[in-house]
């Protein structure tokens, strides 16, 4: 057995070899966390992405004092359709909505409707004017722009997608939230709410609900004129009359399903996000998930269409229509995806 001195002097000098080598690993500069260094960059660039998006929707759609002012509004939803940073950024399908409460940046928390990207900055972005600065804020990952807003209240009905005050809270909402909420993750935009936070002294304009979603004009136009193709791709478009003659043949089947009654704006299945077929812009957001949901029997629930043969004529429809929409989207420089995203 060793003598006791010793061992304790061996124990000593153990002891003080343990404690060297840590302090030489804590001195000793670390090697960089690839990853987090990686990390750091991305959400600094998605910072100056933010800003940089922020500021051309501004400059695309200043306030202009006539809200009434027909040609801003025309001018403003051409320069966003031909945006390329917003048309880059866009994730697709994209996710509007009101925010379910003042600070909560959580979309999926929110009540939201898919769109296609060009629908949605064509047709709802556009009944929007901005002024200020965009306001950037980090949260995590997450990048939220604030945009300073006011909304266009004072066309004709025909100009705004469908009838908001359906709902008297959410035309208020559009009315009266005082900006627009983008939210950026990992340089994509997902999607973007109206803030919950409102100004109750704007101006509102009050229009009865008829109960129609869709109706005719005095001069025999179909209106809200802003969901037909006319109004959503250039006039040089060529598959315009194509894809608007296969929405009018699927959407009259899925009418003979009840397919609309659970894809119109008043979501009476409670989807989120809810996805419209009963307007012809749109009914573009997930063509091709519409495809697959009535083959798998998903479509209309709880087991699809109990005739196979009914079934199959749905799906012949519905995939000549999302054909002829990837080509009119195509042509003016959209981005196709044919899979559920």
């Amino acid at each position: 057995m060793p003598h006791p001195r010793k061992f304790y002097l061996r124990l000593h000098f153990l002891f003080l070899g343990i404690v060297l080598a840590i302090a030489l690993f804590i001195c000793i500069p670390q090697a960089p966390n690839a990853r987090n260094t990686v990390s750091a960059i991305e959400r600094s660039q998605d910072i100056e992405l933010a800003k940089k998006l922020g500021q051309d929707i501004i400059v695309a759609c200043p306030v202009v004092t006539d809200v009434k002012n027909l040609a801003a509004f025309n001018s403003c939803a051409d320069k966003l359709s031909k945006l390329k940073i917003l048309h880059d950024t866009m994730n697709a399908p994209f996710l509007w909505g009101a925010q379910s409460k003042v600070g909560n940046y959580n979309i999926k928390d929110s009540q939201t409707t898919a769109f296609d990207p060009l629908v949605w900055r064509r047709i709802y972005l556009s009944t929007f004017m901005f002024k200020g600065e965009p306001q950037i804020e980090q949260i995590n990952n997450l990048i939220v722009i604030h945009l300073p807003t006011q909304f266009r209240n004072q066309f004709d009905i025909g100009a705004y997608p469908y009838p908001f005050w359906h709902s008297s809270k959410k035309w208020d909402s559009y009315q009266q939230s005082t900006e627009l909420l983008l939210f950026l993750e990992q340089g994509k935009l997902k999607g973007a709410l109206r803030s919950a936070v409102v100004d109750p002294q704007r101006p509102k304009v009050n229009h009865a609900w008829d109960g129609k979603w869709v109706w005719t004009d005095a001069r025999g136009q179909k209106q809200p004129y802003v969901a037909l193709y006319t109004r959503l791709f250039s006039p040089s478009n060529p598959h315009v009359a194509k894809v608007d003659a296969a929405y009018r043949a699927f959407e009259t089947k899925l009418r003979q399903n009840a397919c609309v009654v659970c894809h119109s704006p008043d979501n009476a299945s409670k989807q989120n996000p809810l996805i419209m077929l009963s307007y012809p812009n749109q009914a573009l957001s997930l063509r091709h998930e519409t495809v697959r949901q009535i083959k798998e029997k998903r479509m209309p629930p709880p087991a699809g269409i109990f005739d196979d043969r009914e079934r199959q004529q749905l799906i012949e429809l519905a995939q000549i229509f999302a054909q002829a929409g990837d080509q009119a989207l195509a042509y003016e420089g959209e981005k196709i995806t044919s899979g559920k995203n």
